[in-house]
This record gives structure tokens, C-alpha cells and sequence, in this order.
């Protein structure tokens, strides 16, 4: 369930509530017990783990390119 944040208008009292999103009717206040409007506020994303592009997760575009007369890739017949 999605975590909303609410904020009183009348007291300017902040709370976070859990709730479904198909739910329509807006919380009341536990302090003054008025209606609370629902704010948009930045979530906490955090990408963890290996294969993302500080840790060398993307390729470089095209490789390296060789110097030319370059024999070292030959193959041994």
C-alpha cells in the first residue's frame, strides 16, 4: 500500500497515511479533527546495487578503437 502525505490547512499539522489508492474521502486531522488535503511530496528512490552506471553497468558507445598496424588480435595459425 502506498504511504500519502496529508497536511491540515486549518492547524498546519503534517501526518503520513497508508492507504489504497482507490480510496477517495480525505482523512481528518487528529489534532483538530478538520478535513486534510493530500500533498505531493519527493520519495526516497534509491537504486542499489551492481550494474548501474557508476559501477560500469553501461558499455562505452562503439569500444575502444585500435591503432592501426596494431597485430595484437591476429589469431595464431
Amino acid at each position: 500500500m502506498p504511504i500519502y502525505e496529508y497536511h491540515c490547512e486549518q492547524c498546519g499539522h503534517t501526518t503520513e497515511i497508508t492507504h489504497g489508492i482507490s480510496e477517495t474521502r480525505s482523512p481528518k486531522c487528529p489534532s483538530c479533527k478538520k478535513k486534510m488535503k493530500r500533498i505531493i511530496s519527493r520519495n526516497a528512490f534509491h537504486l542499489k546495487g551492481g550494474g548501474w552506471y557508476k559501477t560500469g553497468g553501461y558499455a562505452k558507445s562503439g569500444g575502444e578503437k585500435k591503432a592501426e598496424g596494431d597485430t595484437s588480435s591476429k589469431t595464431s595459425e
